[in-house]
């Protein structure tokens, strides 16, 4: 049972009583108690009434009557406006909406929520149903041709020679030359411990003995296999085999001359001025050439072409469980790097603030257009709904203490009035 119903209710047992209460007083005239509640009832049946004229006068005409009446629809603009500018001032103003914004950690909410098991599941399947939309309204050779100016842009931008001193001076620096040339030296050996490569030695020297232009090197071979006594091609091509995998094999100890050599002239390099180093022509040109012949279009699209016409649905699914690592991994890092966390934050919350103060009108300007586009009728309930309660206990109230007031009158008048007051003012 709802407060309008009790008051209504409660406003009749009262009339009720009043009635009985002058039949009592008709036919037991005189009696004390009588008139003792008949003047109580008379009091809370004018208090019941009266509130219920004033609070229904809010929202209607009690029983049509015009004047001060159907208050709510009378002043219904000033009512929204007065409503509009609560919200928008005193309850959700600009400072108050910062304050909770402040205490509202955003980077806490979206880990949360991507953490959530559904949420996961649903950005996989939002990624199964889209993908091939997106590749299919893809300008791909938009794409590449952007990618192409980006990357002959970036080439040219490169300094050649500082990347590459930059490169020298960390392999210094982390004794990764003596590591490299070692292991460049170790690939030699096993490459000439193969059987073909001796018979391609062999071959050659064969082709060397029967030659009469020889080079510096094969005049070199010719006397160390005059100089060791070699009796056939395969004795030279033995001892020449020795002497070079005898060379290689000191080379791999870094104490060797040719490391410390390596290291100087790398040193050297890096300690000259670009402009001064002989061939930084020959690689600012070479960059150039790079840059004006590389030919990503060509290749980029082949590879596009490819791929659009792959009818394999497993390649999608390796597409999409590549881009869901990607996306893993990235987020794991994110997770874990409270920096990167505490930027983002910062930025989320200025850019709520910002769209707090720009924007904030717009909480003012729902309520009104809202409330604005309530009838009469929808008015008065919406407002009863609110405040509804409220309003019926103040006239159940309003027969509750009326009784009261009675009461004490009626005590007043029977037992102070007319014993103390009355002789008191006859006697001045």
């Amino acid at each position: 049972m709802n407060s309008k119903n009790i008051a209504n209710k409660v406003l009749l047992v009262v009339c009720f009583l009043f009635l009985l209460s002058i039949g009592l007083k008709y036919f037991y005239k005189g009696k004390l108690i009588v008139e003792m509640f008949y003047a109580v009832m008379e009091a809370a049946l004018v208090g019941g009434v009266a509130d219920w004229f004033a609070i229904t006068a809010i929202f209607k005409k009690p029983l049509g009557f015009p004047w001060h009446t159907a208050l709510i629809p009378r002043h219904r603009e000033r009512m929204i406006g007065a409503i509009r500018s609560f919200i928008d001032q005193d309850l959700l103003n600009v400072e108050s909406i910062k304050k909770r914004v402040d205490h509202t950690c955003f980077v806490t909410l979206v880990i949360g929520f991507i953490e959530n098991k559904r949420s996961q599941f649903l950005l996989r399947s939002w990624l199964e149903k889209s993908y091939q939309e997106v590749i299919a309204n893809l300008d791909f050779q938009e794409i590449v041709g952007y990618l192409d100016i980006f990357v002959r842009k970036e080439i040219r931008n490169i300094n050649t020679i500082s990347q590459l001193k930059s490169l020298v001076r960390w392999l210094l620096n982390e004794r990764k030359v003596q590591v490299f040339t070692t292991y460049i030296v170790i690939e030699v050996i096993n490459q000439l411990e193969k059987i073909e490569i001796k018979e391609k030695i062999c071959k050659h020297i064969e082709e060397l003995a029967q030659g009469t232009n020889r080079s510096s090197l094969e005049r070199v071979f010719i006397w160390l296999g005059e100089q060791t006594n070699s009796v056939n091609i395969s004795d030279a091509v033995e001892t020449f085999y020795g002497e070079i995998v005898t060379m290689l094999q000191e080379i791999k100890n870094p104490e060797h001359i040719l490391h410390t050599w390596i290291d100087e002239k790398l040193t050297n390099l890096v300690e000259q001025p670009e402009m001064n180093i002989a061939w930084f022509e020959q690689i600012e040109s070479w960059k150039v050439t790079l840059a004006n012949d590389v030919k990503l279009n060509e290749v980029a699209m082949q590879m596009v072409d490819d791929f659009s016409a792959t009818k394999d649905p497993k390649l999608y699914t390796q597409l999409i469980d590549w881009v869901c690592s990607q996306i893993h991994e990235y987020w794991e890092f994110f997770k874990g790097n409270n920096e990167i966390q505490e930027w983002l934050e910062v930025r989320i919350k200025q850019a709520t603030y910002q769209f707090i103060e720009k924007e904030h009108y717009i909480i003012g300007e729902m309520v009104q257009r809202v409330l604005s586009e309530f009838t009469d009728d929808k008015l008065n309930d919406f407002v009863e709904d609110k405040a509804g309660d409220d309003f019926q206990w103040i006239r159940i109230n309003g027969s509750v203490v009326g009784g009261i007031v009675g009461l004490v009158v009626f005590l007043f008048l029977h037992y102070f009035y007319n014993d103390y007051i009355v002789p008191m003012i006859q006697g001045w």
